[in-house]
C-alpha cells in the first residue's frame, strides 16, 4: 500500500504561531579598537638627532682648543728699545701697548720695564705695559732781578733756553722783572723759560704846542710811544694842544703818550666847518650784536663806522658771546663812536691779561698776543697820520683786561691807502 506522503505545511511569517512568544535580541558587536602607532620609527630619528648633537660638540670643541692654540702669542723682549719700535714689534704681534711715562737712568723715550715679561704666552688682543722713560727734567733757576746776561748763562747752565723779550717796567734797564715758568719748577732739559726785561724808566717830554711830526719824533727819542687824537682847537691845525702823561713825568720806557692834536677848528662836535659851509657831522644808528661772537659783533659795528669796547662780564652764557651792548641797538650816534658791548667770560673761564699792543706795528704786535695765548682779529682804520701806517692804534680788549685764555684780540691797524 503506497503510503502518500503529506506536504508539509509552511506557517504564514504573520500567522500566530502556538507557542510562547519568540524574544529577538540584538547581538552585541564591541566597537573594533584602532591600530596601535608605529613608533620605531620616532625612536629612530631622536636617536640620530642625538648623535648628530654629540658629533657636533666634538667638533666645535676641538676647532675652540686649536683656535686658542693658534691666537697665543709670546711677549717680545722690548727694555731697551725705542718707544716706537716696541709699540711697532707689538702691533706686528697682535697685541696692544698701554704707554706710562717715569724718571729712568733710560735715555729719553727709551723702554725701561714691561709687564707680562718677554716670553711670556699672551692671547692676541692683550695688554702689554710699557714704562717709557721720561725726559731728564731739572729746577728752573730763580734769575728776577738779575742782568739778562748773567740769567742767560744760568738759564744755559741748567739746560734751559732762554726767550728774551723787554717790557715796560720801573726797574733799571737790562734787569729781568719776569720770568715764566717761575723758579723751582720743575721741567724738561732743553725747555724754553721766557724772560721779561725791563726797558727801564724815561722823562715825558714837554711836547705842547709843537707841530705833531716835532712831537712823535721828541717822544720817540725818549723811548714812549705817540698815539694821536683829532680835537677840534683854535690853534693852527696840526698843532699839539695837549698830552697825557703831563711832562717830567718818569714812566716806563715803551709807555704810551696821549697827544691831542687840532684840526684847526673850534667848532662844538657835531658840527665840522669847512670856509663858510657848516655841515652836521654824519650819524649812524647802532647795530644789534647782542647773542654774536664778539669777533663779529665788533666787525659788524666797524662796518657802520663805528668801534668798540669789550668788557668781559660772569655769565652762563658761551664764552665770546654778546650778552649786552652800550648805547642799544637802534640809537642813533655820530659816526666814529665807541659801542660798550658786554661779553660773556663763560662758565668756569680763566683768564689772561692782554697784552699791550698800540704804537706797535702788526707783525710785532700779533706776535705778542698769539706768545700770550691769544687769537688775533686785524681790522683796518684810516691812518690819520702817515706814520700810523701798519701801526697798531687801539687793540680791544684793552690793554690789561683779563680776557679768556685763547679768546680773541681785535687790533685795529692805521692804514693810509
Amino acid at each position: 500500500m503506497r503510503l502518500r506522503r503529506r506536504p508539509a505545511t509552511r506557517a504564514r511569517v504573520d500567522q500566530e504561531v502556538a507557542g510562547p512568544p519568540v524574544v529577538e535580541e540584538d547581538q552585541y558587536v564591541p566597537p573594533r579598537r584602532p591600530p596601535l602607532p608605529e613608533i620605531w620609527p620616532w625612536l629612530l630619528l631622536l636617536l640620530l638627532l642625538v648623535i648628530g648633537g654629540l658629533l657636533a660638540a666634538y667638533f666645535a670643541t676641538r676647532d675652540n682648543d686649536h683656535h686658542k692654540k693658534s691666537s697665543a702669542v709670546a711677549v717680545p723682549a722690548l727694555v731697551g728699545l725705542k718707544q716706537s719700535n716696541a709699540v711697532r714689534r707689538l702691533d706686528d704681534r697682535g697685541l696692544v701697548p698701554q704707554l706710562a711715562t717715569a724718571p729712568s737712568k733710560f735715555p729719553a723715550g727709551t723702554v725701561f720695564a714691561q709687564d707680562p715679561g718677554a716670553g711670556t704666552q699672551v692671547t692676541r688682543g692683550s695688554l702689554v705695559r710699557l714704562s717709557v722713560s721720561a725726559a731728564a727734567q731739572t729746577a728752573v733757576p730763580d734769575v728776577v732781578g738779575t742782568r739778562t746776561s748773567v740769567a742767560v748763562s744760568r738759564l744755559k747752565a741748567a739746560g734751559l733756553q732762554a726767550q728774551v723779550t723787554t717790557a715796560p717796567a720801573k726797574a733799571a734797564p737790562g734787569l729781568v722783572v719776569k720770568q715764566t715758568p717761575v723758579a723751582e719748577t720743575r721741567v724738561a732739559k732743553g725747555s724754553v723759560v721766557s724772560l721779561r726785561v725791563s726797558k727801564g724808566e724815561t722823562t715825558v717830554p714837554d711836547v705842547r704846542g709843537q707841530p705833531v711830526s716835532d712831537a712823535k719824533a721828541a717822544l720817540q727819542t725818549s723811548g714812549l710811544v705817540p698815539v694821536e687824537f683829532k680835537v677840534p682847537s683854535a690853534q693852527p691845525k696840526g698843532t699839539v694842544t695837549a698830552q697825557k702823561p703831563l711832562p717830567n713825568k718818569k714812566v716806563p720806557r715803551g709807555s704810551k703818550v696821549r697827544i691831542n692834536v687840532s684840526t684847526g677848528s673850534a667848532s662844538s662836535p657835531g658840527t665840522t666847518t669847512s670856509g663858510t659851509k657848516t655841515t652836521t657831522a654824519a650819524t649812524v644808528k647802532v647795530p644789534n650784536v647782542v647773542g654774536l661772537q664778539q669777533t663779529v659783533a665788533q666787525r659788524r659795528l666797524h662796518r657802520v663806522g663805528l668801534g668798540s669796547r669789550v668788557k668781559y662780564v660772569s655769565s652762563q652764557k658761551p664764552s665770546g658771546q654778546v650778552v649786552a651792548e652800550r648805547p642799544t641797538a637802534g640809537t642813533t650816534v655820530r659816526k666814529g663812536s665807541k659801542v660798550r658791548i658786554s661779553v660773556s667770560l663763560g662758565p668756569n673761564a680763566t683768564t689772561t691779561p692782554v697784552p699791550d699792543v698800540v704804537g706797535k706795528d702788526q707783525q710785532t704786535a700779533t706776535n705778542t698776543l698769539q706768545n700770550a695765548g691769544f687769537q688775533v682779529q686785524v681790522i683796518t682804520v684810516p691812518a690819520s697820520d702817515p706814520s700810523q701806517n701798519g701801526i697798531v692804534v687801539d687793540e680791544q680788549p684793552a690793554a690789561g683786561t683779563r680776557a679768556p685764555d685763547g679768546s680773541t684780540v681785535t687790533i685795529y691797524v692805521g692804514s693810509s691807502g
